[in-house]
């Protein structure tokens, strides 16, 4: 990876994730007997998919318990697993416009046919991944 690149990357991870932040609210203890999951959600323009989250699976390697350890480290770190989730989430995202950015440029060299595809690909959606707390 390119020094540039790789500084743009980490920039990026520091900087992105604080307006988040700042619209994160404590939920009270009533509120949070409604929630019902976590997941991931990634949408390509009107499609829409849930992963669940670690918390949320039954991940058993051998005899670690990995869901299991996810959990208890989200209930004793809260804020530092949110900021582990928005970062990542962050990266993922900046990682995907990047490669679509990189794939349309290097289908536009393509002799013949890049002229034509390249903007086809450019009006595709882009994917993006967000974190969500599922309530009631």
């Amino acid at each position: 990876m390119k020094k540039s690149s790789l500084l743009l990357s980490l920039g990026s991870l520091l900087a992105l994730p604080l307006p988040a932040m700042a619209a994160m609210t404590e939920m009270a203890d009533s509120e949070l007997a409604d929630v019902s999951g976590q997941a991931y959600l990634v949408e390509f323009g009107r499609y829409e998919h849930t992963i669940p989250d670690l918390t949320e699976r039954n991940i058993v390697i051998g005899t670690l318990d990995v869901s299991g350890a996810a959990r208890a480290i989200e209930e004793d770190y809260p804020q530092l697993t949110g900021l582990a989730r928005q970062g990542a989430v962050t990266a993922t995202n900046a990682a995907i416009v990047s490669g679509k950015t990189a794939v349309i440029a290097s289908v536009a060299t393509v002799p013949g046919v890049g002229t034509v595809v390249a903007p086809i690909l450019s009006f595709l959606p882009t994917p993006k991944i967000s974190y969500k707390i599922s309530v009631g």
